[in-house]
Order: C-alpha cells, then structure tokens, then sequence
C-alpha cells in the first residue's frame, strides 16, 4: 500500500470493522507511515485515540461526507463492513444493506475515493440447498434463503456496478461463519445453547454435512490483502470467498466450543436427515405466518446443509492464506466470550447496588 492513506473503516466500531481497524492500526505502527484510519459508526464502542471517530448513519449522506472529507484529508480507501445482525427485522436489512450502500458508494464516488471494499456474505448464493465447494462462478439463487441473503446480494451487486477503471475501484469479500473475539453471535450462540443443555444432547442431522467457519482476524488480512491488490489483474469488480479452509461438521464445530468450557458429552440423540427435512419444511411455513423468527428456519437448516467454498480464486489473486486456524482460534473467541459475560454480569450487579 502506497504511504500516507486515509482508510475508513464503515462500522469500524462494531465485530469485524473493529478486527480491521486494529490491522490497520498494527501496519501502520510498523510501516512507520502516516497513514489515517477513521470510523464512522452508529455509537462509540472503543476509546481509541489510534483513530479518529465520527458518529454517524451511513444513510444520511451529511454523516458519510464528514467523515470522508474531514480535516480537507479525503478518504483514499473504504472498508464497508456495517451490517445488521441476520435476526434484525426485514426494514432494517433494506435501509442499511441496501439504501446505506447506495449512499456511501454515491458519496464515495464524489468525493474522489480510490478504493471501495465490501464485507458482503457467502450467504447471498444461498438458497437453502447444498453448496459443496462451490466458486465465484456459481450464480445468484431465484429464491434466497432469506432477506438478510437478498438485501446483501443487492448490495454486493451494486458494489460491483461502481467499479470504475478510470475511477473508484471496487471488490467484494464474501466470508462464511465469522468468528473470533468480539463475536455475538457464533461463538455467543454456541455457549448460550450450551448453557440450556438441551443443544448439546440432541443432535439435528448426521454431522456429515461440512460447514465453513472464517475467524475475524483472518478475515480482517483479506480486507487488508484486497485493498492492497484492487489494482492487480483480476481483483477489482470480483467477488472472493473467504474462509479458514477448514471445512468441518457444524455440530463438530460447536464441540470444540464447548469443549473451551469443559462440555465434552456427545449427543444423546441425533435427528436423522429426513426427519430434519420434516421439520425444516414445517419452521419455513411457520416463519410466513410470523410465528417463529425468519432466521429460525435459516440457522436450523445450516445444522444438517452442506455449505462449503472453495477459496482458490482469493489464494490466487489476494494471495490469502488464512494464518489462524481454528485450533489457535477457537479458545480465543471463547475467552473473550466468557470476559464480556463476566463483565456484563458484574456491570448488572453494580446497578442494582446503585
């Protein structure tokens, strides 16, 4: 990367803009450049006086132009990774994903920008079916398998669309299964089943169906690696994969979690594949009369789906090579985990005292 950049981290506050701005940050201590990072976010979660923060809604183009152009410095680089959580309701998923990236590449392109990176999902070419390795080749499905896949399909297109040879230069990464550090809903997920008991003794499918999991750091480099080669042959306008490379059973994904907090105990029973079709079938019908979630039935099919990448294209041409596997990864994200718990549950006990 050429010296004295202005990044800016859209969501830097949150999950992984945090993981990318603490990358940004660490290159820059050793680069010995002076290179600017900011964020722009909803809220302020991390004092950090590394980097500059501007509070701010990327729909609202007076928010998204301060942060681009404060101090007369314009913002050289992008990183958009603001996105609602999968359960969030459906109007919110179309105002952020949708409206909010139509508004930060507009304002982006005006302002002169050089590079755009976009955090989309491996899920915008999932439809409920089983994708085995699959590529960037695949196509966008007719029917997704829920809003947040559509609005973040959307988006990735639009993305796409900007990139300009004469212009803004644009990519998008397309991880699968964030977690690590900081994460609320992987490794939060897992642990808080853990803790009902009942997850861990019943099992939803024969565990045969590989699922791919990307830990934040890992993915935070890919970011790094993209806006550092968007000007290489076949890097701006594409779409990348981005994994840890270690496809693995779901359920035996979330045993090495609960093995971090000492649940080793195997299932008591397992739900055989057809059965959990059975059911599947039965929460999708619920989720359109409004009686469980939307994502209940898009999580429950995951448990028993393949929904493995192949990551070629990103080695090739980011030069990725995922550098913390999940091994090294997993006790992090559950310590971490158990910290916040643990904090939150004596902030909870200073204010009943108060």
């Amino acid at each position: 990367m050429a010296q004295n950049q202005v990044f800016l981290v859209i969501g830097g506050e949150g999950f992984l803009g945090r993981a990318i701005v603490e990358a940004l940050v660490s290159r820059r201590e050793k680069s010995g450049t002076n290179d600017i990072v900011r964020v722009l976010d909803l809220r302020r979660n991390f004092e950090d006086d590394r980097v500059e923060f501007y509070q701010g809604d990327i729909t609202k183009t007076p928010d998204v132009e301060q942060a681009l152009n404060a101090d007369g410095r314009t913002v050289t680089i992008v990183f958009h990774t603001a996105s609602p959580v999968m359960k969030a309701p459906e109007a919110l998923h179309a105002k952020v994903n949708i409206e909010g990236t139509r508004v930060l590449l507009e304002a982006c392109r005006l302002a002169g920008v050089e590079r755009f990176v976009y955090t989309s999902s491996a899920s915008v070419i999932y439809s409920g079916s089983a994708l085995e390795y699959v590529d960037e080749s695949i196509e966008y499905p007719a029917k997704f398998a829920d809003y947040y896949s559509e609005t973040k399909a959307i988006a990735e297109k639009m993305v796409l669309g900007y990139d300009d040879t004469l212009g803004m230069r644009t990519a998008a990464l397309r991880p699968s299964g964030i977690f690590g550090p900081g994460d609320r809903q992987v490794t939060t997920g897992a642990l808080g089943a853990q803790k009902r008991n009942f997850p861990v003794l019943v099992q939803v499918g024969d565990n045969k169906a590989l699922f791919d999991f990307t830990y934040v750091v890992n993915l935070a480099e890919a970011h790094l690696l993209c806006a550092d080669k968007i000007y290489d042959q076949g890097v701006a306008g594409e779409v990348f994969f981005i994994t840890n490379d270690q496809p693995i059973g779901m359920w035996s994904f979330m045993r090495l979690l609960w093995a971090e907090v000492g649940d080793t105990r195997t299932p008591k029973l397992i739900i055989p594949n057809f059965v959990a079709a059975m059911i599947l079938l039965l929460l999708k019908f619920l989720a359109v009369l409004h009686i469980v979630k939307h994502d209940v039935p898009f999580v429950f099919g995951m448990t028993f789906t393949p929904r493995y990448f192949n990551i070629t294209k990103a080695k090739k041409y980011l030069g990725y090579k995922p550098s913390i596997p999940y091994s090294e990864g997993v006790p992090v994200a559950v310590k971490s985990c158990l910290e916040r718990w643990a904090k939150e549950e004596e902030e909870q006990k200073k204010a009943k005292l108060a």
